[in-house]
């Protein structure tokens, strides 16, 4: 491997050789960050236009926002993927050593520093003063070149099948498709050395985990609203009531979520756990109450205002709202009525009679989810799916443009573990992904978002849309706390998965479309990685 790396890497090169690379880079992560746009920031919010808790030019603009947000202020933590991802990045550090005899710099394997520290510097290597004159430095350190055509397969590998798949209505792991890529470029043009393994293995075993996961807690959060909400005689009420308690917990997980650890912008990156949990508490605290309280009213004026205008609108396209039903052990009771003292009364609108017999009998049966009493969720679906679409753009969107990163920093650098959170650039990159990845929503988000609305499961509605975002976003927070790598992809359609099984058991999935889903998952790690490797070998060979 060592006559490969001189054979294309020259240190006296001048970086501008490598000007056409970066144009070629730049496109490329466009592209993946649009595919990424077009399919993982749908997981944000699809569940939330199924509903009708926003309708879709909503969800472009709160996604703009939120996204961008969570891409530029935690984003440059990118730098950890660079330097801890699945490829140790320094086996592809060359070092140029000063040869007092001939008074040059020649290429090495490895430098024996004895006097002077290890530099690094850029493609060129230090200036030569007059022997005697200057301190030489002993030994410089780059980046082979090789590296970037490396990371341009990369790239092309991971967007063309974020594309394809959000063409074809398949919601994939950029992640996942990233390391595909990444593991074929690396394995072509240094073998086995520098490959994490086991970071291959965590991930390959996340695949199957995050989604049950995700799914568990997504099931129990729903099977919580359905016993203390859905199931109750005044189910309107009991939403009322418990609303703000919902918002405390939302907020305070992905508020501590994005600032234990979090900006150094903000400060956040000087706060210990505890005075990170603190200030999340106080925030959802403070809204809880606020809820609770002066807002009870707005709240509660606010559901019946939009349970009329569905209604209104149901009417005039010749549908009605559907009768309030519900399944008991044995047989369907209707429970648009209630008796008293013999006689059947018709319920006021958002009440529903609890269905008869011990309530451990509906823990896997559907129970109807009051029209009314859905519209009070509206405003903790909101909430939860803009939080989620924060850390995803702080997430997701720096694993995108991580690629460019790299290559940029060797570009500009010549080594491309240069520390990035010093540099001013690293916020442009992270803007330019951000915008990349709003415009892959916009103009083709809405085919991913359908699929995980309206046909893995059954009709998602603001309740069941809640418990999925949160769901999804409580595994990912707890995993990542664990350095457990896992995929929002795969958190989200698990979560959309249990809770339409927990709603109505088998019915309420479509085990066809989820089958697709799962081989197209399968698909992601090879797929991407044989394109990365075509590329790769192109460069290498024909460039």
């Amino acid at each position: 491997m060592t006559i490969l790396t001189e054979l294309i890497y020259d240190p006296t090169w001048p970086a501008d050789n490598f000007t056409w690379l970066i144009w070629v880079a730049f496109f490329f992560a466009f592209a993946v960050s649009y595919g990424m746009g077009a399919n993982d920031a749908c997981n944000d919010w699809g569940t939330s236009v199924g509903a009708g808790t926003v309708k879709l030019w909503q969800a472009y603009i709160l996604c703009a926002i939120f996204n961008t947000l969570g891409a530029v202020l935690l984003g440059y933590k990118v730098t950890e993927t660079i330097r801890t991802g699945i490829v140790d990045v320094s086996v592809f550090d060359i070092y140029a050593q000063y040869e007092p005899a001939n008074h040059t710099y020649v290429i090495v394997p490895f430098c024996e520093v004895t006097n002077a520290s290890l530099e690094t510097t850029t493609f060129s290597p230090p200036a030569l003063p007059p022997a005697g004159e200057a301190p030489i430095i002993e030994c410089a350190r780059y980046t082979s070149a090789d590296f970037m055509y490396g990371q341009i397969g990369t790239l092309l590998g991971v967007s063309v099948f974020m594309i394809v798949s959000s063409v074809f209505k398949i919601p994939v792991s950029a992640t996942h498709a990233i390391v595909g890529a990444t593991l074929a470029s690396s394995l072509y043009l240094r073998g086995n050395v520098g490959i994490k393994w086991m970071e291959i293995i965590g991930i390959v075993i996340s695949w199957f985990l995050s989604p049950i996961v995700a799914g568990f807690f997504s099931s129990i959060f729903y099977m919580i609203v359905k016993f203390s909400v859905l199931m109750r005689r005044y189910s309107f009420e009991s939403a009322l009531t418990l609303c703000p308690i919902f918002m405390v917990f939302t907020l305070a997980v992905n508020l501590f979520a994005c600032i234990f650890e979090g900006s150094k912008y903000l400060g956040f990156d000087k706060l210990s756990w505890w005075q990170a949990l603190v200030i999340s508490l106080g925030v959802g605290c403070g809204v809880g109450l606020l809820i609770h309280f002066p807002l009870r009213k707005w709240l509660r004026n606010r559901a019946i205002r939009l349970y009329e205008k569905d209604k209104l609108k149901r009417a005039e396209t010749g549908g009605m709202p559907p009768r309030a039903r519900t399944v008991s052990a044995n047989k369907v009771v209707d429970t648009s009525f209630h008796e008293v003292n013999g006689i059947k009364k018709p319920l006021p609108a958002g009440e529903i009679c609890p269905p008869p017999g011990p309530w451990y009998k509906y823990i896997t049966k559907n129970v109807t989810e009051d029209l009314l009493t859905s519209k009070v969720f509206n405003a903790l679906q909101m909430v939860s799916a803009s939080l989620l679409s924060f850390s995803h753009g702080a997430n997701d969107t720096a694993n995108t443009v991580g690629p460019l990163v790299a290559i940029w920093l060797t570009y500009k650098t010549g080594w491309a573990l240069t520390p990035a959170e010093t540099r001013d650039d690293m916020q442009y990159l992270l803007f330019f992904g951000a915008i990349a990845m709003i415009a892959g929503f916009v103009t083709l988000g809405h085919r991913t978002m359908k699929l995980i609305a309206q046909e893995i499961t059954t009709e998602v509605s603001a309740p069941s849309g809640f418990t999925v975002e949160l769901g999804t976003a409580f595994t990912v927070l707890f995993c990542a706390k664990l350095g457990i790598p896992v995929s929002s992809t795969h958190c989200a359609v698990g979560a959309v998965l249990f809770v339409g099984m927990t709603k109505s058991t088998s019915e309420g999935v479509d085990w066809k479309v989820f089958g697709k889903i799962v081989i197209v998952w399968l698909l992601c790690f090879p797929v991407s990685a044989l394109i990365s490797f075509i590329m790769t070998w192109f460069l290498v060979n024909f460039v």
